[in-house]
């Protein structure tokens, strides 16, 4: 079990794979709001979701990171669970959580 609070279980050095880990939840961040701006209905034809982005970002970045350890698996499944969440989630919920 990696702990990405505390860096335990990882490469605690300068650019380590704690500081990769937490560079991904920065990332992360950054993908989903521009996601909102430019995955929205113009592009997709369907809605983008912020609140359910953030969710499904985070939630399989944070399960993958604890688990294995891997930012590259984890910023994987947390990219995938963007898409799902908030184009998925954001169909049915209509309209987008703080849009622009």
């Amino acid at each position: 079990m990696y702990n990405i609070m505390s860096c335990g279980g990882f490469d605690a050095t300068m650019m380590g794979t704690c500081s990769i880990a937490w560079f991904g939840l920065a990332l992360l961040f950054f993908v989903v709001v521009f996601s909102q701006k430019w995955l929205g209905e113009d592009v997709t034809g369907m809605n983008y979701d912020g609140l359910f982005g953030f969710i499904g970002a985070y939630a399989p970045y944070l399960v993958l990171i604890t688990l294995f350890g891997s930012p590259k698996w984890a910023l994987l499944g947390g990219l995938i669970g963007s898409l799902i969440g908030g184009l998925g989630l954001g169909a049915f919920r209509g309209g987008s959580y703080g849009g622009y």
